[in-house]
């Protein structure tokens, strides 16, 4: 299953490309991850807690992260549960004022989970892009 999704910030380029490629300053805006791990080279551990309801859900991934530079896609690929395989591929774009980002993410799993695993990036990636147009 792929999602697409945009986001708008006025923030410029290099301000949105520090924020996804380096990975402790994605942490640290990100509302759902508590820490990332470098494990070796750009491989991470992450440490995420989720929400249903009241009960909290702490979990960790491994993933890897791959770019060149601020013109190339910033791609994240994590195997989560060891049945769960997301690959999140962002790619920064200027607009007049702000900055544009264009959000592919492909979800593989064999669970029927597919449809709240987007709902769940929306929301999650939604807060993301909101925390870094705060900064």
């Amino acid at each position: 299953m792929t999602t697409h999704l945009k986001f708008k910030v006025k923030k410029k380029p290099d301000v949105v490309f520090e924020y996804l490629s380096n990975m402790q300053k994605f942490a640290s805006v990100h509302p759902v991850i508590s820490s990332i791990i470098l494990t070796a080279g750009n491989s991470y551990k992450v440490n995420e807690t989720l929400h249903f309801g009241k009960i909290p859900f702490s979990f960790s991934y491994p993933v890897t992260v791959e770019f060149t530079n601020i013109e190339s896609p910033i791609i994240f690929k994590a195997t989560v549960f060891k049945i769960s395989k997301v690959e999140m591929n962002f790619r920064i774009d200027t607009d007049i004022d702000s900055t544009v980002i264009h959000e592919q993410i492909d979800f593989r799993t064999s669970l029927p989970i597919k449809k709240l695993m987007r709902r769940v990036f929306e929301k999650q990636h939604r807060l993301l892009f909101e925390n870094i147009d705060k900064i």
